[in-house]
């Protein structure tokens, strides 16, 4: 009896160790096996929005709840990153929400509103 007690225990531990290894792993990261687009973002004056925060939503299933941030460098890009399958539908410019329907691999420009 107490070598089954033992044997289970053990496999509990494995169970237990493998499920925190993978539970945890970040989905959030970037990984070559993303998607990604270039947008270049401007003020509503027409000059390049340097150094500005843009995020993203994504939609298309539950491995696709979430967003990244990212920010436009001094030319007024940067390169949007979202994961393959999933669907990059709505940018985030200084909070505000715009509807999108990027691509991968192509190259965008949005000019923000007031």
């Amino acid at each position: 009896m107490q070598k089954v007690i033992k044997s289970a225990g053990l496999i509990t531990l494995i169970l237990v160790f493998f499920t925190l290894n993978t539970g945890f792993t970040g989905t959030n990261m970037s990984s070559d096996n993303d998607n990604s687009c270039t947008l270049t973002v401007y003020d509503s004056n027409g000059s390049k929005a340097q150094y500005v925060k843009v995020s993203t939503e994504v939609s298309g299933g539950i491995g696709c709840i979430g967003g990244r941030d990212f920010t436009t460098d001094k030319n007024g890009e940067v390169t949007l990153k979202w994961s393959k399958g999933c669907y990059l539908k709505k940018v985030y410019v200084k909070g505000k929400g715009y509807d999108v329907d990027y691509q991968n691999g192509k190259t965008y420009s949005l000019t923000m509103k007031e």
